[in-house]
């Protein structure tokens, strides 16, 4: 079962223009008008399966990426004329189709991440789309049997993918960063959770990244880590949401850099503002819900101007007539960004690491440059 069955992609370009993509009995997109409402649905693919992903890149252009029902991974450009999808991967073995497809750019290109079964494994599996070509897949880590999916997010040139595993029956969160191509060596934190929460990831512009490990519906702890980039470094799990806060699902949002989860309830939402070392929850704020609007769980991209401070990786949206969130993002964003703070310790280790790549990188070009 794909973890990203039912979730609507909302794409909105940089001239305000938005577009759903989701999947009924076939992959669908719409466009939203000038007065809020949704535009005739146009038929993407009738072949495509409920696993799929979309991608608004930095030029624009609306690609998916999705598994038909022969089992093949297909990636098509949405906006072309030509509407021939490229197969990336066909696999002739019964059962080991890909899932929980997610599709990213970084540096400029699009990459695709999904999971393959092979062994009573789960391969987090890795492939680059360039110029009309593919790379071959390769295996980025073993999710943990229990594990529902991964995270991914990017920054302007690196991917930095998120998942849990497990050594020796002990379970770990691990990092792993993907640069031209070339995946670092894994950093890893224990993961004293349960292996089926679902994980979420945003990266915060010019600071850390933030993962949520939380569950479907609200019946376990939902947990935030903080992982700095240049020390390499999880921070200590942060327990945002109890199951006394109510059964819901949690999203995760960064608004103005500042990070809030968001539990969506019956009749309300709870937005939890937490600080930015994540070391505390510092403000909770109940949202009631007005009117018959079922809040659906979205993949939201924007190359929007007035959406430069809004990153997240699921969020509720209200559809009805039209499409709008269930709180007021502007007000959120209009709060005074929250600055870490550093204490005296944690600045020395950040300058020991910089100083210790600096040696090794001078070590290297000597290495080089030896004649």
């Amino acid at each position: 079962m794909p973890s990203n069955e039912a979730i609507r992609h909302i794409l909105k370009n940089s001239m305000g223009i938005t577009t759903c993509i989701w999947y009924k009995n076939g992959l669908f997109m719409s466009m939203l008008d000038d007065e809020n409402k949704w535009g005739p649905p146009f038929l993407l693919s009738d072949n495509a399966t409920g696993d799929y992903s979309a991608l608004l890149d930095s030029g624009d252009n609306i690609c998916t990426c999705f598994v038909d029902y022969a089992g093949r991974l297909l990636y098509l450009t949405a906006c072309e004329e030509k509407k021939e999808p490229m197969v990336l991967l066909e696999s002739r073995i019964s059962g080991t189709a890909p899932y929980n497809i997610c599709l990213v750019e970084a540096d400029g290109f699009c990459h695709v991440f999904y999971t393959v079964s092979h062994n009573r494994k789960q391969l987090l599996t890795y492939q680059r789309i360039e110029h009309g070509g593919y790379s071959m897949p390769e295996v980025e880590g073993i999710i943990i049997r229990e594990g529902k999916n991964y995270a991914v997010c990017t920054d302007d040139s690196a991917i930095h993918l998120f998942f849990v595993t497990d050594v020796q029956n002990v379970s770990l969160l691990v990092h792993r960063k993907i640069c031209d191509g070339k995946a670092s060596k894994p950093v890893t934190t224990p993961f004293p959770y349960s292996a089926s929460l679902r994980l979420q990831a945003v990266h915060a512009q010019g600071g850390p990244l933030y993962v949520l490990a939380s569950p479907d519906d609200g019946q376990d702890v939902s947990v935030l880590f903080k992982f700095d980039p240049i020390l390499n470094k999880f921070s200590k799990g942060l327990q945002v949401y109890t199951q006394a806060s109510g059964q819901g699902t949690d999203s995760l949002l960064l608004i103005n850099n500042q990070p809030f989860v968001v539990r969506s309830l019956k009749s309300a939402f709870n937005l939890a503002r937490v600080k930015v070392d994540c070391s505390a929850v510092a403000e909770e704020i109940r949202v009631d819900l007005t009117g018959r609007d079922i809040p659906l769980k979205c993949k939201f991209q924007s190359n929007h101007k007035e959406d430069r401070l809004f990153k997240c990786d699921l969020t509720p949206m209200l559809f009805g007539n039209g499409l709008r969130f269930p709180f007021d993002i502007k007000t959120l964003s209009q709060q005074k960004p929250e600055k870490a703070d550093e204490g005296k310790d944690a600045l020395n280790e950040r300058i020991k690491e910089l100083e210790s790549r600096i040696i090794f990188l001078e070590n290297t070009l000597r290495e080089m440059l030896r004649p």
